[in-house]
């Protein structure tokens, strides 16, 4: 802790470090929380490990992406960019698409928990979705000239 306290007073992270800090982050976090959901009471199946693996895949393998999106190494300003449109995209995506998908489903069948194979599959291509529009706006960013217009 020492080492990377005196790198980040003196000269700060590379993007390269930064990338792999966050890559890190990510990797532990989602795993853990996925630890977490395997209680004693689970009910462990081919859909539980398939959703579980998709829950730790898909933002790693998208964080990767999005590093590749803003230039890799030789690009600037990886985690701002990548947290801030992450944070705009997920609102987003959530008020279009994931809310109106659940209140489909609740009122096409009432009686669904939201849960088994159907859901599972659904709600990591929605996963996977979202991290394609947050690979396109990391592109998007990166290649944009100073003072073109960016909508």
């Amino acid at each position: 802790m020492d080492l990377l306290k005196a790198q980040l007073i003196a000269k700060g992270l590379t993007e390269n470090q930064t990338y792999l800090y966050t890559l890190t982050y990510i990797v532990f976090t989602t795993f853990m929380v996925e630890l977490m959901r395997y209680s004693p009471d689970t009910v462990f199946n081919e859909w539980t490990h398939f959703s579980s693996t998709m829950n730790v895949l898909i933002p790693v393998a998208g964080t990767m992406m999005a590093f590749r999106a803003n230039g890799g190494a030789s690009g600037v300003q990886f985690l701002p960019r990548y947290l801030s449109i992450s944070m705009v995209a997920s609102l987003r995506f959530m008020v279009l698409v994931i809310i109106p998908l659940i209140m489909t489903i609740a009122i096409v069948n009432p009686e669904s928990a939201l849960s088994g194979s159907p859901f599972d599959l659904l709600f990591s291509a929605c996963d996977a979705l979202l991290f394609f529009f947050i690979f396109k706006h990391m592109r998007e960013v990166a290649t944009a000239r100073p003072g073109a217009d960016s909508r």
